[in-house]
């Protein structure tokens, strides 16, 4: 893939701030990476699976825009809203329209552990949000953000609203440990005015129980692409004392590898906690990747600019990313008490 060559190249300032996503996205949205209306569903998924791993092998950033791209696609896909928007979906396929997901507080809102920061009140057919959208990435020009709003009743709605939509104020993009040109910063709400053609569910749990197979597995694939990275740079320097430890350390990452494409493939019968558990053992098998190559990389690792400094902060990304480490736990040990 060509645009994951030249992501190679711009990874370290991507990384860093010195550049951003946008000139990536819309390479990839030029060579068809976000998917056609004819594709079939389960063969989209596992091209973007693989997309977003070969992606994530040379730029976690330029990955992690990729992978919220392609689920506010997703998102649109699997729960459209009532009135088409054929000129939005074709400029999040062509990558001209940013995509960001801002759902982090849906998974702690559904586990009862916090509460949706939106508000959604009646106008007319349509609602008002107001609140703050703590985090989001792809934060760029006249993004689309889909986030989740608690209405009155303590109903849940899923909206879709642009960044240059009157009440929508950018707090500014964050200052992060790492993936700095993400555009990745929070938004304050203050009466934006969402049609009906702008919902696209009012049933929180259902709309996440539909959508959260693809974002895990896309999220397993972000955390492997940051393993290959890692393994193939330590590979260079691993001593004979470690060359078992990295040879297993391989064989995990191969098997997770192999589950991944099958699960993308083939999702009948597989259950929230499988795919828990798969994205738990790619962040395991990235943690220890990233820390073997820091091991045996020896000064030059050390270095702040290079690879495996990047990879350092890249890998300390993954757990934070909604549903994070904790959560995944969390749900995997309530799954267990309930069966």
């Amino acid at each position: 893939m060509t645009t994951t060559s030249e992501a190679l190249g711009r990874a370290a300032d991507v990384d860093a701030g010195r550049a951003d996503v946008r000139p990536a996205l819309r390479r990839l949205g030029a060579i068809g990476a976000f998917e056609r209306d004819d594709d079939d569903p389960t063969e989209a998924l596992l091209a973007s699976v693989r997309m977003v791993r070969e992606l994530a092998s040379v730029s976690l950033a330029t990955a992690f825009a990729a992978w919220s791209q392609r689920m506010v696609l997703e998102y649109l896909r699997c729960c459209p809203p009532p009135q088409p928007q054929p000129d939005l979906v074709a400029g999040l396929r062509a990558g001209t329209v940013p995509g960001a997901t801002a759902l982090a507080p849906a998974v702690a809102d559904l586990a009862g552990t916090g509460t949706l920061p939106v508000t959604a009140t009646r106008d007319g057919a349509g609602w008002r949000l107001s609140g703050t959208v703590g985090w989001a990435s792809n934060l760029f020009d006249d993004a689309v953000v889909v986030a989740p709003a608690r209405t009155p009743d303590e109903g849940r709605v899923v909206v879709l609203f642009r960044l240059t939509d009157p009440g929508v104020t950018p707090t500014g993009h964050f200052d992060l440990l790492g993936l700095n040109g993400t555009g990745t910063g929070g938004l304050h709400l203050d009466g934006v005015a969402v049609g009906p053609g702008r919902v696209l569910s009012d049933d929180l749990a259902s709309f996440m129980a539909v959508c959260r197979p693809a974002m895990l597995l896309l999220q397993t694939a972000l955390a492997l692409g940051v393993a290959d990275a890692a393994l193939d740079a330590a590979a260079e320097h691993v001593p004979g004392v470690l060359r078992a430890d990295a040879d297993a350390l391989s064989e995990r990452r191969d098997d997770a590898a192999r589950r991944l494409e099958d699960l993308a493939g083939d999702r009948v019968g597989v259950g929230p906690g499988d795919l828990a558990r798969l994205r738990l053992a790619a962040l395991d098998v990235a943690a220890e990747a990233v820390r073997l190559e820091s091991a045996v990389s020896g000064g030059p690792g050390y270095l702040a600019a290079s690879d495996t400094a990047r990879r350092v902060r890249e890998v300390a990304f993954l757990p934070v990313q909604a549903p994070t480490y904790a959560q995944l736990r969390r749900e995997i040990t309530a799954a267990g008490h309930r069966q």
